[in-house]
């Protein structure tokens, strides 16, 4: 997956030219003071990270609306299950709808999948407002530092929540653009919105 995007919020793939302006933002004290990892991250420190990624496994998107304004992302996927998180940058943004269908948008997309089942979240078991982010979208804790969410359990939570119906209706379409090897177009009728895979050459 390149790009996923609805009407109001574009998730595009981590390339090499965002990693200063990640390395920036993570290295904001305000992100790093929730990270488990808390140090200074250099720009080699950084470049070598980028470069470590693995691409059929690690998935990492920076969000927009009309500006770049954070990170998200589903790593470490294997067997069925992916390691979640996110983090908002742009403090302007905290509190709005934005970070919420940023999640919604990356968890319908890859819950499309038939092969993918669970998502785990690691949280600082201070950052209490992380856990009760994730519970809006069906994350349960499972431990201190550790949530977790099933695809049923995400759908249900589609279908009860005020908040994810609203942002299901104003953006009632996930697209994708993935690579060549990909169908050219589906829809799957069992996620929470319609979803329409576009392929780029």
């Amino acid at each position: 997956m390149q790009a996923i995007w609805t009407n109001e919020v574009r998730l595009d793939r981590l390339e090499e030219k965002d990693c200063e302006m990640v390395r920036k933002w993570r290295n904001a004290e305000h992100i790093r003071q929730h990270m488990f990892y808390r140090e200074t991250i250099t720009p080699d420190a950084q470049k070598a990270w980028f470069n470590a990624l693995r691409r059929d496994i690690d998935f990492y998107f920076v969000i927009s609306t009309e500006k770049p304004i954070g990170l998200i992302h589903i790593k470490d996927l294997q067997n069925g299950i992916g390691n979640a998180g996110l983090f908002i940058h742009d403090q302007s943004y905290w509190g709005s709808p934005f970070p919420v269908l940023a999640s919604m948008t990356l968890l319908t997309a890859f819950f499309s999948r038939n092969d993918i089942h669970t998502m785990v979240a690691s949280i600082r078991p201070e950052n209490n407002i992380s856990k009760e982010y994730n519970e809006q979208l069906g994350f349960r804790s499972i431990a201190p530092d550790e949530m977790t969410l099933d695809k049923s359990s995400f759908c249900k939570k589609v279908k009860l929540s005020s908040l994810l119906q609203i942002l299901c209706k104003s953006n009632p379409i996930v697209s994708i653009a993935s690579n060549a090897q990909d169908p050219i177009t589906y829809n799957v009728g069992s996620g929470p919105m319609e979803m329409v895979l576009h392929r780029i050459g």
